[in-house]
């Protein structure tokens, strides 16, 4: 039984679960995406993991007064990104979170995190992606 902590009994006692390196996911967002991308060299390729944690810093953003984000999910018999799961933020969520967190089960698949809208005076976004 691989990835399976044994007790000392010999009995399975839970799935190990390996958290791979962070990485920088987007970097220096202006504004919000004008379309999905078009490549799988875009996403993060979360193949032998699960679950993905998406990191937003929005600190370098002024006058961020709400935020919505959308996961895609890379298709490799289509060849292109389907839109899945959508999480808006207000105002009064980014301004008591300037550096909120997703966390989504991904199953494998590469995903890409997309910018769908954002209200701000200056917009600056930075996104981080943890594979586990």
């Amino acid at each position: 039984m691989p990835d399976v902590r044994i007790d000392t009994r010999g009995v399975p006692k839970a799935p190990v679960y390996e958290e791979a390196a962070t990485v920088l996911h987007r970097q220096g967002l202006t504004a919000p995406d004008s379309s999905d991308p078009t490549s799988v060299s875009d996403g993060v390729d979360c193949a032998g993991y699960r679950r993905l944690r998406l990191d937003i810093d929005t600190t370098g953003s002024s006058g961020l007064t709400a935020l919505k984000v959308q996961l895609l999910n890379w298709n490799a018999a289509c060849g292109k990104y389907f839109r899945g799961a959508e999480r808006e933020f207000s105002e009064e969520e980014l301004t008591a979170n300037p550096v909120p967190a997703l966390e989504a089960e991904v199953r494998g698949a590469t995903v890409f995190l997309k910018v769908v809208s954002a209200t701000a005076g200056s917009l600056s976004l930075d996104v981080y992606a943890t594979p586990s």
